[in-house]
């Protein structure tokens, strides 16, 4: 083993071909996977996450829609960014029908967040311990990719492998710019990532302030030579950060008429989602709840030799001697803290399996000091090596039998998350009533749609219909000409008896007026929940 020194070790980024195989290892099993949910499992096996869908379709309303495609589709509360990524992949048909437009986007986030997480342990720099072998770093970074239940978020539209990307990409270039001497390129480049993480997901958006802090702390404190004009651009370029959160305040204001709109939206936004479910009530400043759920659903996601490794690993970072050294951690710890805080104060829901996706969040801090630790144990001189060694593959070989055994017992929590929506009677349904438009739709028409955007998304993208053919009727449509008199407008209708809650005094004024739609309309399809009808 190579040394650098008896107290401090230099670490650098292995230059060799680590990271090309982790991002080609990654997204040859992200493709295994997704093969074998969609022809094995089930064709609909990517989209089983409502969200999914919705992802989906959002990202294709920018060019594929009646009213108003082009910017004017990027909305509230969800942030465009993915959305845009996502686009060109949906306008493939076959990628957007069967969930394989989410695949194409999230799996190589997913490859190379694995990478940057190699090249965060591998750079991590700390005193009386060997340099951080390529096989711990290499460990770590497979070990979060394989993770089934990051590995299904990684093959679907869900928005969490593209933000685990610019967070975890974000931190590498904080941790090289505050252990290389604060060069100001990895500087912009953590602000450049940090602003497209903002833009992504609201997790990230205690980020910016904590870098704009830090920043300013670092250059008001250095002892360095550097002119204060050189420290300017460094405050300068940590404000970078905040750009797309301050981009997004002024579209909601422009658009809106209300710069929060994106936090109090009817309907949509996660505070109204909490006030109207029964999750908040066990929740809402009641730590030991939250703290009891989340906890248990990162046993079930980590499982218990990850999580200990990963204890282990912290115990001896803290002990390390290195200025600062908690920084890194605490920029990891940062996204894991803003949900815990949300479940807390009453805008967020959490509900062990239900949302578990949140716990993903956790991951590249968990990874990360596990291979701490795997380090340390490797540079226990007291170990003889050739017993070293054997400890070493057998400890990383128990980490990945452990993790892939914990489904065994407590499922795949992010796809029996996706399932338990996906399996209600009303989804299900709209399955069949898409599958049965895409039959009879003579491509003549518009089809008129009274669901709720939940369920109308998910038909739209089993009928594999273009976007722009239908009226979407929810309770912000009531201005429509088509809504009064669809038959002067709409060649056919699209209607349940059960529909969302953002179309349910739309759908149930029709509902109640069926009669006069029938004198005007023909039911060609019929479930116990939908109808399809056509101009007579």
């Amino acid at each position: 083993m190579h040394f650098e020194g008896t107290y401090m070790l230099q670490v650098t980024v292995a230059k060799g071909r680590e990271p090309v195989i982790i991002f080609l290892a990654v997204v040859a099993i992200g493709l295994a996977a997704a093969f074998y949910l969609y022809f094995v499992v089930d064709k609909y096996s990517l989209l089983y996450y409502w969200d999914a869908v919705s992802h989906s379709v959002a990202a294709r309303k920018f060019v594929d829609w009646g009213e108003n495609p082009g910017l004017g589709q990027i909305g509230t509360v969800w942030m465009p960014l993915p959305h845009f990524l996502l686009l060109p992949f949906t306008l493939i048909n076959a990628l957007f029908t069967t969930g394989f437009a989410g695949t194409a986007l999230s799996l190589p986030c997913l490859g190379l967040t694995s990478v940057y997480l190699y090249k965060i342990i591998k750079s991590l720099k700390m005193p009386s311990i060997a340099v951080i072998p390529s096989f711990a770093a290499f460990a770590g970074a497979m070990l979060y990719a394989t993770n089934p239940n990051i590995m299904y978020l990684g093959i679907t539209s869900m928005t969490e492998a593209p933000f685990m990307l610019f967070f975890v990409a974000s931190a590498y270039y904080f941790q090289s710019w505050y252990q290389n001497g604060n060069r100001l390129r990895d500087l912009i480049l953590c602000s450049i990532f940090l602003s497209f993480a903002t833009l992504t997901k609201y997790e990230a958006w205690f980020l910016p302030i904590f870098l704009i802090i830090v920043a300013a702390v670092f250059m008001i404190r250095s002892k360095s030579q550097s002119p204060n004009k050189q420290k300017i651009f460094a405050i300068l370029a940590s404000v970078l950060s905040l750009s797309n959160i301050v981009f997004w305040l002024v579209w909601n204001q422009y658009h809106y008429g209300d710069a929060l709109e994106f936090s109090n939206a009817q309907y949509y936004s996660a505070s109204w989602y909490a006030q109207n479910r029964p999750f908040r009530e066990i929740l809402f400043l009641q730590p030991a709840n939250v703290l009891s759920i989340y906890g248990v659903t990162a046993f079930a996601m980590y499982g218990p030799l990850l999580l200990g490794a990963g204890i282990l690993g912290y115990w001896i970072f803290r002990k390390a001697n290195v200025s600062g050294k908690k920084l890194v951690l605490l920029f990891l710890a940062l996204p894991p803290i803003f949900t815990i805080t949300s479940l807390l104060i009453g805008i967020g829901e959490m509900s062990y399996w239900f949302n578990s996706r949140f716990m993903v969040l956790l991951s590249p801090l968990i990874i990360v000091i596990a291979c701490i630790f795997l380090a340390n144990t490797n540079n226990n001189n007291n170990i003889k090596e050739d017993r070293r060694r054997i400890i070493i593959i057998g400890a990383i070989g128990v980490l990945f039998a452990s993790q892939l055994a914990m489904p065994a017992f407590f499922t795949i929590i992010t796809m029996n998350d996706a399932i338990g929506g996906y399996s209600v009677k009303e989804n299900l349904l709209a399955i069949d009533t898409g599958e049965a438009l895409k039959s009879l739709y003579d491509g003549n028409g518009k089809i008129m749609i009274l669901t709720g955007s939940g369920l109308e998304h998910r038909v739209m993208i089993t009928s594999g219909i273009p976007l722009a053919n239908f009226d979407e009727i929810i309770e912000h449509s009531t201005w429509k000409a088509s809504f009064k008199e669809p038959w002067s407008h709409d060649r056919w209708v699209v209607i349940t008896e059960k529909p969302g809650t953002d179309a349910l005094s739309t759908t149930q004024y029709w509902l109640d007026r069926m009669a006069e739609l029938e004198t005007h309309y023909r039911t060609v399809y019929e479930n116990e929940y939908y109808k399809i009808l056509v101009l007579r």
